[in-house]
């Protein structure tokens, strides 16, 4: 249970843009199921560790950015439409636990799929993790934007957790 407070204005779209020169390099920590843990460096050559799926044209990423004290949600379809900076209301329910609450920013990630991210604040980084990683189910909703509900299973999170944990260690 929590609320979420406070999203990340800059999108990585504009970091991608600010250094054509840049490449991100990551590479695969872990794999089970749908899930993989990533780490390495971004576009700007900062560290980042990290899981994420890709389901269906559906992207779902948790990140870690050196130097932050959050981590940072991330999601997104070539099926939206969304402009960046723009305020988007998102739910996310584990399993049947009290809904955690997010005012998201609209941002587009480098192959111009459009997205939305908000971060998970320092004191509730124990919550989040305790039940990312316990539950079978994740449910987004996103209230008053007319696009459908996901549903994401969770089968392989905790394992691939394990890799982004020790990643977030090295990097911190």
């Amino acid at each position: 249970m929590g609320l979420i407070k406070g999203a990340r204005i800059a999108t990585l779209a504009a970091l991608l843009a600010a250094s054509p020169l840049a490449q991100a390099d990551t590479h695969a920590l872990a794999s089970s199921g749908s899930w993989r843990a990533f780490g390495g460096t971004t576009n700007s050559g900062r560290p980042v560790c990290g899981v994420s799926m890709n389901v269906e044209d559906r992207y779902f990423g948790v990140k870690y950015f050196s130097g932050e004290p959050t981590f940072t949600i991330q999601m997104g379809t070539g099926a939206w439409t969304v402009s960046n900076g723009e305020k988007i209301a998102v739910r996310m329910t584990f399993d049947t636990q009290s809904p955690w609450n997010a005012s998201g920013t609209g941002m587009h990630f480098s192959d111009g799929d459009a997205g939305v991210e908000f971060d998970i604040q320092q004191g509730q980084l124990d919550a989040f993790l305790r039940e990312f990683r316990g539950s079978a189910r994740l449910r987004l909703e996103f209230p008053n934007r007319g696009v459908a509900d996901w549903q994401l299973a969770l089968a392989g999170v905790s394992v691939v957790s394990e890799a982004m944990q020790d990643c977030v260690k090295k990097i911190r």
